[in-house]
């Protein structure tokens, strides 16, 4: 068996490319035949990637002990070899996506098609929707070509300053399911500006993890873009395959290597020593000032946090609390608090709990939404029993189900979190929440119907993306609102479209 084996792995890397060894194709092809000859590229490729992996991770055995011997150029041979059989499956990874075609589409909204480009954007909602789509269970990237361009403006409704073009536009891709996991496929992601009117770029967005087929995708818009011309073409989903390097089997270091790390880890040990000594020193003498001058105290305990926190630095801490957000997450003002948990505690309400971050216990609340108080006493009861049109017991009812939802969902789960650099005067840290394969944490509540969205007050410095996740929390509420049937507290309201805002 294992002769056998073996022999299939010899032959495996000449075989497949004669798989993909493209014969003239007639111009009248049927389509159907077509389309089965790349299922059969799929399942052949797809078949033989289990033996391609191991036939490459003894390739990089067999690169490490010839190189070892000396013997350099069969060294090279052979890793010529690996990356011929890499470059195949990587060039080949194309050919084993799964098209999404707009002729199979339903179009929503103000989306139109051409040929196979996407375009029209004009209102929230907007895009494509494939029915029943068939696909193999397992993990996918999204992946797409996009122009992004402003719309003409002389002579056309687009010169009146309430359409503005866009440097940014949010778009969604989900699965559309009323099973529980119908959040965990759901997309959230930006398309910037391009450089010109002609060149398209290749987005890629994911991972998606499909468990059944078939299934019901959407590609739409978060919000209206009057203003700007968005061109998407060769929709496709990717298979994810393991791009992890064969780990090469450990040779025995030579005794200058072991000379050279035994150097290299005795200066580490001197520095780290010399270093600890005089933060030691330093902090004793920061103590020591804060007795003598009561005065100073503030600003010396300030002085000895940030050195704590430095002094971490050489241990790979995260320095300080929160780092300022990279300017690619596209929201300025917001600052970074990555790999929180949620606390222990029961959260006050679905929007409001604590988290644990660098051993600190930190209370936040989520912008721009508002949960029902689980509290009866609470003020905020009349507020949100209003804006959904439900009564007050159904409110505090509504308000602990949401808490309870909250505390199930987040526990256990990495949190990053955007905040306001400012806190609330209770010390509360005002934050965007985002889950891993989820994204905004807001956009579950709303969903769900167990959140009112309440958006802030204009402000012409709001950036675009800012103005973009609010504008998708609203949209959310209105479908949450329309959808059949309804969902938390839209299935308690008596009056179908709902109060004010609270």
């Amino acid at each position: 068996m294992k002769s056998h084996l073996l022999h299939l792995c010899l032959l495996l890397p000449h075989a497949i490319p004669a798989l993909h060894a493209q014969t003239p194709v007639p111009a009248a092809e049927p389509a159907a035949l077509t389309s089965s000859r790349a299922a059969f590229l799929r399942q052949v490729m797809a078949d033989s990637q289990l033996l391609t992996e191991q036939y490459e991770r003894a390739l990089a055995r067999a690169e490490v002990e010839v190189a070892s011997a000396g013997d350099y150029e069969e060294a090279r041979a052979i890793r010529l070899r690996l990356d011929q059989l890499k470059a195949l499956y990587a060039g080949t990874v194309s050919s084993l996506a799964t098209p999404l075609p707009l002729a199979q589409a339903r179009l929503t909204g103000s989306a139109q098609s051409s040929g196979e480009t996407l375009s029209g954007w004009r209102s929230n909602g907007s895009g494509a929707e494939w029915m029943n789509f068939r696909i193999a269970p397992g993990s996918y990237h999204l992946e797409f070509e996009v122009n992004m361009s402003d719309a003409p403006v002389a002579g056309s409704i687009y010169a009146s300053s309430k359409f503005q073009p866009q440097q940014n536009a949010l778009f969604e891709f989900n699965e559309i399911t009323l099973l529980g996991t119908a959040s965990e496929n759901r997309r959230t992601f930006q398309i910037a500006r391009s450089t010109d009117e002609t060149t398209f770029t290749t987005t890629r967005v994911g991972p998606l993890q499909f468990t059944r087929s078939p299934v019901t995708l959407r590609f739409s818009a978060a919000a209206g873009y009057p203003a700007n011309i968005i061109r998407v073409r060769n929709l496709r989903l990717l298979p994810i395959t393991d791009d992890t390097p064969a780990t090469p089997a450990p040779v025995a270091p030579t005794s200058a290597t072991v000379t050279m790390q035994q150097a290299a880890a005795g200066l580490k040990s001197s520095l780290e020593t010399a270093r600890t000594s005089a933060i030691t020193a330093y902090l004793a003498s920061l103590q020591k000032l804060a007795s003598l001058q009561p005065a100073l105290k503030e600003q010396v305990e300030a002085e000895i946090r940030r050195v704590q926190k430095q002094g971490g630095q050489g241990k790979g801490a995260t320095t300080g609390l929160r780092a300022i957000t990279s300017t690619s997450s596209g929201l300025d003002g917001f600052e970074s608090i990555a790999d929180a948990q949620l606390a222990d505690e029961l959260p006050v309400s679905g929007e409001r709990f604590k988290i644990v971050h660098e051993g600190r216990v930190l209370p936040v609340r989520l912008l721009w939404i508002d949960c029902a108080p689980a509290d009866e006493s609470d003020a905020g009861v009349k507020r949100f029993s209003k804006h959904f049109g439900i009564d007050e017991e159904d409110t505090v009812s509504l308000g602990r189900f949401a808490r309870e939802f909250t505390a199930g969902y987040l526990s256990g789960k990495p949190l990053r979190l955007l905040v306001r650099p400012d806190r609330d005067k209770d010390g509360t840290l005002a934050a965007l929440l985002f889950l891993p394969d989820v994204g905004l944490y807001q956009n579950v509540l709303v969903d769900h119907g167990l959140a009112a969205v309440v958006p802030p007050p204009p402000d012409p410095r709001r950036d675009a993306a800012e103005k973009a996740l609010i504008a998708t929390l609203e949209s959310r509420e209105n479908a949450a609102r329309r959808h059949q049937p309804p969902a938390g507290a839209w299935a308690l309201a008596s009056q179908p479209e709902g109060g004010g805002k609270p």
